[in-house]
């Protein structure tokens, strides 16, 4: 996905000033070496009217709502896929609904292109987490980068039971 596109979706996401952070392959991408991914994965601390103010900014933009889950719930959506006139450009904003998620959105960092992206310890958690193939792949580079805080990411990990994992991850490489 092009720079400006991401850098689009930054403002979007700012314009609808509800708090938010990038997560999976973009996140990623941002620390470790780019690799392909097809959609824009977003966290978001929202409830039902965020949500439709989020739908408010999206649609004027050319974007159109895919796919909702959870629209009944008194809390508002769990998900939405927003996919642009043209089908090339995917957002899938998923609600901060946990402690933890709401922690990722909270400590969400910056990017030159205007987006707040989840943290290398949160992407490490949020990888263990999903454990598809892709974010294994993504746990090898993401585990070598300097100056992760350890003890944050065990705390979470333990809270997920991904702890074990974790462990495996680290033994080879002695971090």
């Amino acid at each position: 996905m092009k720079t400006d596109a991401l850098r689009d979706i930054g403002r979007l996401l700012e314009g609808a000033r509800v708090p938010y952070v990038v997560i999976g392959g973009h996140a990623v991408n941002v620390w470790l070496e780019p690799r392909f991914t097809a959609d824009v994965d977003v966290t978001v601390r929202a409830g039902a009217d965020e949500f439709e103010q989020l739908k408010q900014v999206f649609a004027p933009a050319g974007y159109m709502v895919a796919r909702e889950h959870g629209v009944d719930l008194p809390s508002g959506p769990d998900f939405v896929r927003f996919v642009s006139a043209d089908e090339v450009v995917i957002v899938e904003l998923q609600a901060a609904k946990t402690e933890f998620q709401r922690e990722v959105v909270r400590r969400g960092t910056p990017t030159e292109e205007g987006l707040r992206v989840a943290t290398v310890e949160d992407l490490i958690v949020l990888k263990l987490i999903a454990n598809r193939a892709k974010d294994r792949i993504d746990l090898e580079g993401l585990v070598r980068l300097p100056a992760v805080d350890w003890d944050y990411v065990e705390r979470w990990a333990l809270e997920w039971g991904v702890v074990d994992e974790l462990h495996r991850l680290r033994a080879p490489t002695g971090t």
